[in-house]
């Protein structure tokens, strides 16, 4: 991690800290150093994430009681983040940092909607890059969590953040570049496609699976029962595991994928037969993002699509619960409310006359 430059990296860190010599740092209150090893300033790590583990791990151990919303985001970074990506336990640690120099102080017990829109509607009016809807809303989903493991932990009896009583901003419609219309659409632009690339398109069309689950696919997931995925999302935590069985379209690009070169334990693999994945920048190598958007430059501008809009076509297929099932959802709600693109189709009322 880089050395902040200026006292401005600074904002937003926890009372006490501060960064001093290449790691950060808690300044002990007085009295309190026996829980700290008997130092008058404790090193919590080199990078934040690691800094909010450790000094979480810490006030836990000392005094388990929660009483105020920092108390809250030491136990949830202690006991629920490790088990996350890495690339979602660094989210994570943004928005509870944000969160805290907030509300850090208060107590949750207190906390009521009228909270939670006054809360909203400030972090939206603080941001100034783009719209902010998308953003505040990642941020007050993550309150909503903490929130939903204070009800499970016992520190309130009532979730002040339910459906019925909070409502998030609404987004606006992502540009026709993000959204795969149709099917079809898809099917139609593989000819312009490589090889391997239209092999990734037809297995992520039959499986719904995340892009990381797609490539970090190894020969080891192929059994003799079906495709064998462990979710990478909840690999820490449910480890989720879905099996999907062989069908005449998916033993064929499975040995599609097989027959490609050059031959690796990796399904989707580089020119010298790595993978795509880059795991310490938790994304997608420059290589697969480069031959996607080279594939979209090929296909007029209002047919091109985001890779990400390919789960989202293929979780509005099929009945809820197999759709669910598909994209690995704990709860088809989630399959419901992000995933579910199609309109839903009613008849209309014909009044009744005479």
């Amino acid at each position: 991690m880089a050395r902040p430059r200026s006292v401005k990296a600074h904002k937003g860190l926890p009372r006490g800290w501060r960064w001093h010599r290449s790691a950060y740092r808690y300044r002990v209150p007085k009295g309190q150093e026996h829980h700290w090893d008997g130092k008058t300033e404790f090193r919590l790590g080199s990078t934040l994430p690691e800094a909010h583990r450790t000094y979480a791990g810490r006030i836990a151990s000392v005094d388990g009681a929660i009483v105020s919303f920092a108390h809250l985001f030491d136990r949830y970074l202690v006991e629920v983040t490790p088990g996350k990506a890495h690339s979602t336990q660094d989210e994570e640690v943004r928005h509870l940092s944000k969160l805290r120099g907030m509300i850090g102080e208060n107590p949750v017990t207190l906390f009521k909607p009228h909270h939670a829109y006054q809360l909203r509607d400030a972090i939206h009016r603080a941001v100034v890059k783009g719209s902010g809807e998308r953003y505040t809303n990642r941020v007050m989903e993550k309150l909503k969590h903490t929130l939903t493991k204070a009800v499970e932990w016992g520190v309130i009896e009532e979730h002040p953040m339910h459906d019925l009583k909070f409502k998030m901003l609404p987004v606006p419609r992502k540009s026709q570049i993000n959204r795969a219309v149709s099917l079809e659409q898809v099917i139609d632009s593989l000819d312009y496609a490589p090889a391997w690339l239209q092999c990734y398109v037809k297995l992520k069309l039959m499986t719904g699976l995340r892009q990381v689950d797609l490539l970090l696919m190894t020969q080891r997931n192929i059994t003799d029962d079906g495709l064998l995925v462990t979710h990478h999302k909840t690999e820490n935590s449910s480890g989720k595991t879905t099996l999907y069985e062989w069908s005449p379209e998916l033993t064929q690009v499975i040995q599609d994928i097989k027959a490609l070169k050059p031959y690796s334990i990796h399904l989707f693999k580089t020119e010298k037969g790595g993978m795509f994945w880059n795991e310490k920048r938790g994304r997608e190598s420059s290589g697969f993002h480069s031959a996607w958007n080279r594939w979209m430059k090929k296909l007029p501008e209002h047919q091109r699509f985001a890779e990400r809009s390919i789960r989202n076509l293929v979780g509005s297929e099929d009945d809820l619960e197999e759709a669910s099932k598909r994209l690995g959802h704990a709860h088809t709600s989630t399959t419901s409310r992000y995933y579910r693109l199609k309109p839903t189709v009613v008849s209309p009322l014909v009044p009744k006359t005479g």
